[in-house]
């Protein structure tokens, strides 16, 4: 089945290169400075475990652009494509909303502006592209999910996408419940992520299959150990008796459970 499928064409991988640039960009930003986020990234954020937060969400997209630039059929990273351009219209959104916020004209702001105002038409594109190049070839198939896999992806992802969504339009529903402080800037760029990785799962839990999602579910194996890792660089900025601390904790040990039911398996077949 290895041969099975569709090329993934030169544009949409030199892109997916492009994209990696801006996750380094971002992680070298505030992934690993957070505190000095006023001068490093497009907007001061504050406190620095939020910056630090954010930063571990672009830690966990290396792998969701890095490694398809080695796969060679569009079946195995096609499950990501929708879900990053969303997830892209959502920041740029939130940018539009909150323009005075950020530092116009910066480096960091161009680089925030073009990673986000570039992928979606970009995106979108290769997939209609890729889609019809595909239609009538052999579709990979050859590992479906077990059912209660494809059931716990699909109620974990509708929970996260539904959380993002309804927080993005009324941030005051999160910003008095969250384990430290949030303005309405930070909620709405928070409630994206939640929905890349909501309807990231929702996507999969569609494709069905774990061939198709395997390069995907390294994503969602990585989120709540790095989530982890950056709370923990600043323990007193974080409220630990918050519940909602608790329950989003809880949400991405789910999809970190999913990721790793999906990633058992052929790696090395994938990646031909």
């Amino acid at each position: 089945m290895t041969t099975t499928g569709t090329p993934i064409r030169w544009p949409l991988r030199a892109w997916l290169f492009v994209e990696v640039c801006f996750g380094v960009a971002a992680v070298l930003a505030i992934g690993v400075s957070p505190e000095n986020s006023a001068t490093n990234f497009a907007w001061p954020i504050r406190p620095a475990v939020m910056a630090s937060v954010l930063g571990a969400f672009y830690i966990t997209t290396a792998p969701l652009f890095l490694l398809p630039l080695f796969a060679r059929r569009w079946e195995r990273i096609r499950v990501m494509i929708l879900p990053a351009a969303l997830f892209c219209v959502i920041q740029l959104v939130a940018t539009f909303l909150h323009w005075e916020k950020f530092t116009v004209g910066s480096t960091p702001f161009v680089v925030w502006f073009a990673s986000y105002v570039l992928p979606p038409p970009i995106l979108v594109a290769a997939y209609v592209w890729h889609q019809r190049m595909a239609k009538g070839r052999p579709d990979p198939s050859e590992e479906p999910f077990p059912g209660w896999l494809r059931t716990l992806c699909l109620a974990c992802g509708g929970v996260l996408t539904a959380i993002g969504a309804a927080c993005f339009a009324w941030p005051a529903m999160l910003i008095p419940r969250f384990p430290w402080t949030l303005t309405p800037l930070t909620t709405r760029s928070l409630c994206a992520w939640l929905v890349l990785f909501g309807t990231l799962l929702l996507c999969m839990a569609r494709e069905n299959d774990r061939t198709r999602c395997r390069l995907a579910s390294l994503m969602t194996i990585f989120a709540l150990p790095a989530l982890v890792m950056q709370m923990l660089r600043f323990p007193s900025e974080v409220n630990v008796s918050s519940p909602a601390l608790w329950i989003g904790l809880g949400l991405f040990a789910v999809v970190f459970f999913c990721g790793l039911c999906m990633a058992r398996g052929s790696w090395r077949a994938d990646l031909r």
